[in-house]
């Protein structure tokens, strides 16, 4: 157990920055429930934890190297609201590759990061285990993404890649989410392989639209005049989850 020093915080802000994340393939992850849940499922990606000093004693059995930091070290650290006392330096997840027949959402430049991280995670909770994005949508080891995802983030495989190839493959076994698309109800759960999610304001781009032989959409009762794009990703994947 040592002290975080001020060379250490300065190291682990530029881990803030996607460019900095991505040399170093590390990620500086905050908050007791998230390192938690990170030490009972993936210790193996766990490199350091960082933890405010009158905590620090409780987590020496585990291990790790382990990192005092005072109040004022943690408010220079935190990118949320408030700082947390227990933090961690964490590899990049590894993602396996999709295997032929296995169910599949993909992204077509989710922007926002609250929608990506719950997108994430309800997919995880469907058991769908692997997610597809396109160039545009939001990067799934940004903070904020993770800590809506959880550790969801680190279950589901996420791949980034151009959709159209993929679609091209399995055309008749791909949907696109639509306004006007033929209400869920009457599509078989089993003819749905590939789910496509638009752009939060767009929806999905014309160039995939047009690859797209499939609509399937979410009956309308009330007045508004959309659903988020995250609540509407939760409705469809238990439909095709079935």
């Amino acid at each position: 157990m040592e002290k975080l020093s001020q060379q250490k915080i300065k190291d682990l802000k530029k881990l803030q920055l996607k460019k900095h994340r991505d040399a170093e393939q590390l990620l500086y992850l905050e908050g007791e429930t998230l390192i938690a849940d990170l030490l009972q499922e993936f210790p193996q990606y766990i490199v350091s934890l960082i933890v405010q000093e009158q905590h620090a004693p409780a987590f020496e059995y585990l291990g790790f190297p382990l990192l005092t930091a005072s109040n004022q070290d943690l408010e220079k650290l935190t990118q949320l609201k408030t700082p947390k006392k227990v933090n961690a330096v964490v590899r990049y997840p590894k993602a396996l590759s999709w295997q032929n027949g296995q169910k599949a959402l993909l992204l077509d430049q989710i922007q926002d990061p609250g929608n990506l991280g719950t997108i994430i995670r309800s997919a995880d909770w469907f058991g769908i285990e692997h997610i597809f994005c396109a160039s545009g949508t939001a990067d799934y080891l940004n903070p904020k993404v993770i800590h809506a995802s959880m550790v969801s983030a680190f279950r589901v495989n996420i791949h980034y890649q151009d959709l159209g190839p993929l679609i091209a493959q399995h055309p008749d076994l791909t949907y696109g989410a639509f306004m006007d698309g033929t209400d869920l109800a009457q599509v078989a759960p089993e003819s749905i392989q590939f789910l496509v999610l638009g752009h939060e304001g767009h929806g999905i781009s014309p160039a995939v639209a047009k690859q797209l032989q499939n609509r399937i959409g979410i009956p309308r009762k009330g007045k508004a005049e959309s659903l988020n794009v995250a609540v509407a990703a939760g409705i469809l994947l238990k439909h095709i989850s079935k």
